[in-house]
């Protein structure tokens, strides 16, 4: 019989070898974790228990997580840093992108350029709610809505040369 300390160090329990195998099997008890045994008050980690260690082995062991070496240049200094996830994210299935979550520069002033009056731009750069307005209004007017929507894209033109436009997500654009 074993008590398990959880990660906010309270004891749980107590549980037989039975409870404590399918506890591993349901991802709850990790090799790391620390078990108490009930009568001799000893702590040992779960991988070190013989009953256990046969179902830990065959769980990966968990991934360490990412060091921050460097922020970002527009994160002002002493800003906490809390990490919310940890996962490897997957390079961006947009093949316009130069790397995951940035727009660039120059592929939203093109599109901005030659197809702005139907918010061609405005889409690439995640802003779909506007892209969809600008498209709406130069296809509802038979095209005489672009003159409108013509002049708004010069606008957004200026903005993303000049660096002053960003994407949907607050992030500068790069390139």
């Amino acid at each position: 019989m074993y008590y398990v300390v959880g990660p906010d160090g309270q004891h749980y329990g107590p549980a037989d070898t039975a409870a404590l195998r399918q506890w591993c099997a349901q991802g709850r008890i990790l090799r790391t974790t620390v078990l108490v045994d009930v009568y001799t008050q000893t702590q040992i980690q779960a991988q070190n228990l013989p009953e256990l260690a046969d179902l830990l082995a065959a769980i990966p062991p968990p991934i360490a997580p990412p060091t921050v070496t460097s922020l970002p240049p527009n994160v002002p200094p002493g800003t906490p840093i809390v990490q919310v996830h940890n996962y490897v994210q997957a390079p961006s299935s947009n093949p316009l992108a130069s790397s995951p979550g940035r727009r660039n520069r120059w592929v939203a002033a093109a599109l901005a350029f030659f197809a702005g009056a139907l918010g061609v731009h405005r889409f690439y750069l995640g802003d779909t709610n506007t892209g969809i307005a600008m498209a709406l209004i130069t296809v509802l007017t038979c095209g005489y809505g672009g003159i409108i929507t013509g002049i708004w894209a010069l606008v957004d033109l200026v903005r993303i040369l000049t660096g002053s436009m960003s994407d949907a997500n607050g992030m500068p654009l790069e390139g």
